[in-house]
Formats: structure tokens, C-alpha cells, sequence
């Protein structure tokens, strides 16, 4: 039996442990372990997270994901302006830190069009209350996403069940954003 295997079995051995099974209420975040897997669609997210960021000022705002990158698009109304400012921008993924301190993602900003304005970028970063800006890269601090953050946030006898699982990869594709997690031993 090779170090992988033993590996393996420890992993598995851990997710059969009734303890460990007890910590976990709920029955997506058991699917999650066991699948080591999940995918959350354009749909969900353009619901949960964009349609709640409009008002008098950002009329217009969706998303679309593809293979590799992800665009924003909408329209931005301006006091001065007789016409609401079309704009669009488009990611991807730079990186992940995800620990116990600190779950992020990084977003590496790609071309803005139709003009890159940094008072717009900033504007629609601030809607979503997740999103920062440093430089060129959007941070996605997943402690602030409500839903995220209340199963963070969910301890068992002082234990947090995420300080045992790790994000390893996560990627987009047409229609859905996808990933892998693992269990940190």
C-alpha cells in the first residue's frame, strides 16, 4: 500500500466517521463532502446577486459566463448625462486563498468597453457588497456573501467545519461556475 493509498483511506475513513458526519447538519454542505464537488449556475447568481444591486442609478446589470471568463454588462444613468452609459467588462480567475483567515477570490479585470473609466469601474464594484477592488484584480471575499457567510460562520462546540476543508480549484464554464474542494487533514 503505497503513501497515496494510505492518504486516501484516512480521507475516507475521516468521512465516515459519524463525529466528524455529526458536525455537518445540512444535508448540501454532506452532498458537498462526498461529491468533493459543486457548480452553481449564471442563473442563481444573476438572481442571488446582481438583480439586487439595482436602483435609480445602475438600471441595467447581467452576467455571462464562459468557458474561461465571466462578463458584466449593463447600463449606468448618471445625473449629468441625458442617457444611461452602456458598459461591459469581462474576467477570470487569478487565484484563490481560502483558510482559515481568509476566503477569497481573485478576479483578474480584463478589457472594459465601450470607455475604461475608473469612477465606473469603482461604481459597479461597489454595488456587491463582496467585491473590492486592488489595482486590477476584484477580490471576492466569500465571508461577506450572505448565504456563504452564515455556513462560515456555523460552529459545532466551538469547531468550525471549514477549517477542515479547503477550495482547490474552481473554474468557469458556459453557463455555471464550478469547483473542487478537498479535506485538509
Amino acid at each position: 500500500m503505497g503513501i497515496i493509498d494510505t492518504i486516501k483511506g484516512r480521507i475516507q475513513d475521516r468521512l465516515n466517521d459519524p463525529a466528524f458526519m455529526g458536525l455537518v447538519q445540512e444535508q448540501s454542505l454532506k452532498d458537498l463532502l462526498l461529491r468533493r464537488e459543486f457548480r452553481i449556475t449564471q442563473e442563481y447568481l444573476q438572481r442571488e446577486f446582481l438583480d439586487k444591486a439595482l436602483d435609480d442609478e445602475l438600471v441595467e446589470f447581467r452576467l455571462g459566463i464562459e468557458n474561461g471568463y465571466c462578463e458584466l454588462s449593463g447600463r449606468l444613468k448618471k445625473r449629468l448625462v441625458p442617457f444611461a452609459i452602456p458598459f461591459s467588462a469581462s474576467f477570470t480567475i487569478e487565484g484563490i486563498e481560502f483558510s482559515a483567515a481568509r476566503k477569497c477570490v481573485f478576479l483578474k479585470l480584463g478589457p472594459v468597453s465601450p470607455l475604461d473609466l475608473d469612477w465606473l469601474t469603482r461604481k459597479v464594484v461597489q454595488r456587491i457588497p463582496s467585491l473590492s477592488m486592488m489595482g486590477e484584480l476584484l477580490v471576492c471575499d466569500l465571508n461577506q456573501v450572505p448565504r456563504l457567510a452564515e455556513l462560515f460562520a456555523h460552529r459545532v462546540k466551538g469547531i468550525s467545519i471549514w477549517d477542515y476543508i479547503t477550495l482547490k480549484e474552481l473554474w468557469l464554464k458556459r453557463g455555471e461556475l464550478g469547483g473542487r474542494v478537498g479535506v485538509v487533514l
